[in-house]
């Protein structure tokens, strides 16, 4: 039985609630033992969601051998976002190149990728609305992208788990989701398999009132960090990463920090 630790609402307009703060926690299933007694089989998720019509997507870059911020906590500062989390996959070499599509303010760091399950969907801003699509059959162009990065591999399409994924190696994973009707949600768990992750997701019991549709995973592991402004949250990854994910109000009229292209 899913229950619902913690929820607070960011704010409210009109009736609607564009931006919460969500922390679920369910047992992992274990009958006893130590693990048990402690707390330590208690699965979690800590969600951030949102409503495209409100917010948007800001995917901020770190740089190759310098990093531009150095923490979650201060991209998202200086870009005026109000949640977020780490991004994309990345090279282990010293630049840290990204691994798939990457674009920040409509600069295409770098390009579009395939061939492995890492970079299987893309998830986009064309700053009048965001999409998550499969690499193979994205619908708009790059040049109509404001915001855009590749991750993968999916794990929730119409409403289902994703075939194949994964079900033996536990680690903490960071995903973005939406229900298909405009919202959507950032967020990190703790350790779990892809498998148990997507099945969690697509729970439609899961997660109160969002019923995800699509479900793409992000860099997890140890680069799993969450950030969320309002009530203070800061969850630090125990690796540096190259880029992160962030959330803003939406607006075409804000001005953004000067984005050099590398």
């Amino acid at each position: 039985m899913v229950r619902k630790l913690l929820v607070v609402l960011t704010f409210v307009l009109a009736g609607i609630c564009p931006a919460q703060y969500v922390q679920h926690t369910r047992s992992g299933g274990a009958t006893g033992g130590w693990a048990n007694l402690l707390g330590a089989d208690t699965q979690r998720l800590e969600l951030f969601v949102f409503r495209a019509n409100e917010m948007q997507l800001c995917v901020v870059d770190e740089g190759g051998e310098k990093p531009r911020y150095g923490s979650l906590e201060m991209a998202m500062k200086a870009n005026r976002c109000i949640a977020g989390v780490n991004g994309g996959y990345f090279g282990s070499d010293e630049k840290r190149r990204p691994l798939g599509l990457l674009c920040c303010r409509g600069v295409v760091i770098s390009p579009l990728a395939s061939g492995s399950f890492t970079v299987a969907g893309v998830v986009y801003d064309t700053g009048d609305g965001i999409r998550l699509e499969r690499s193979k059959s994205i619908s708009k162009p790059l040049r109509a992208m404001q915001e855009a990065i590749q991750g993968g591999p999916f794990l929730v399409e119409r409403g289902q788990i994703v075939p194949g994924l994964e079900k033996t190696k536990k680690a903490s994973r960071t995903f973005i989701a939406t229900d298909g009707k405009g919202t959507w949600c950032i967020g990190i768990s703790s350790a779990l398999t892809l498998y148990e992750l997507a099945r969690w997701l697509a729970d439609s019991s899961a997660i109160d009132g969002m019923h995800i549709s699509s479900a793409l995973n992000l860099d997890g592991g140890s680069s799993s960090a969450f950030w969320e402004e309002s009530q203070g949250i800061n969850r630090k990854g125990f690796k540096s990463v190259r880029n992160y994910v962030g959330v803003r109000p939406r607006t075409s009229k804000e001005s953004t920090p000067e984005l050099k292209r590398h």
